[in-house]
């Protein structure tokens, strides 16, 4: 019996490990988006939340128990000034021309819509982290979240592809720079989840199904699972893991495609 009792003290989230934790999530576009579903997990899980979105509006009504904010990358960042409690963040920003893209491929990118994938998708983590660091003291992990596409060939996803890749490699780098401070940054490379912002991608249900026959559990993940995997990079039972992108997609990596 007390043995499981300490078994269930361990792995309670619900438990902070310090008296308040409160995350961030950047980028939350919808009710569906992964970024809602982490910002759920950790609220039920006895977090204090603050979401940031380009339409608040519509998120507000429906989760009156965050703290949404309006943020538009990088013309309101003053929108986070206030924050100086934050245990922790999510990155979930992406965005790009989805027709061009479609249509034209990697070689028919035009470098200025190959800069604003780049600086939405990649470049906007490495100055939110500056900022949040400079104004948390407190701040210990940060997770930003990714996908296969940027390691693989993903048809539909080549521009965003190339800004995942960096911003895997951001991780790497930003982790290093920051373990000295006690902030460990890592990714979560989630399976392709049916959210508002993947279905507009070209063939995203086709390539839905491909990939999720290809995986070792023989279907997609869930939302929840990918708030989960999160979670656990953001609480202290991953206190000795940074620098790493965990693979949230049935084993797909692993696959040959």
């Amino acid at each position: 019996m007390a043995v499981t009792r300490t078994l269930e003290t361990l792995f309670d989230l619900r438990k902070p490990a310090v008296k308040t934790n409160k995350v961030l999530v950047v980028g939350v576009s919808s009710k569906r988006s992964l970024g809602l579903a982490i910002g759920e997990h950790m609220y039920q899980n006895g977090w204090e939340t603050v979401l940031t979105s380009r339409r608040p509006e519509k998120l507000s009504a429906k989760t009156p128990h965050h703290d949404i904010r309006f943020l538009d990358y990088p013309q309101s960042i003053d929108a986070i000034d206030d924050l100086t409690d934050l245990t922790g963040m999510v990155f979930c920003l992406a965005k790009t021309d989805i027709g061009e893209a479609g249509q034209n491929g990697l070689l028919g990118t035009s470098e200025e819509n190959f800069l604003k994938t780049i600086s939405t998708s990649c470049y906007a983590f490495i100055a939110l982290v500056r900022e949040v660091q400079r104004r948390n003291p407190n701040l210990r992990s940060v997770v930003a979240l990714t996908f296969l596409g940027g390691e693989r060939v993903v048809p539909g996803y080549e521009v965003l592809g190339v800004a995942k890749a960096a911003l895997e490699h951001s991780v790497r780098a930003l982790a290093a720079e920051l373990g000295h401070e006690n902030v460990r940054v890592n990714g979560v490379s989630a399976g392709a989840v049916p959210t508002t912002s993947s279905r507009v991608l070209p063939d995203f249900r086709k390539v839905h199904e491909v990939l999720s026959r290809q995986s070792f559990l023989r279907r997609g993940v869930t939302a929840e699972e990918v708030a989960g995997a999160a979670a656990y990079l953001l609480s202290d039972l991953s206190g000795g893991m940074t620098g790493e992108i965990l693979q949230v997609n049935g084993g797909l990596r692993h696959t040959v495609l």
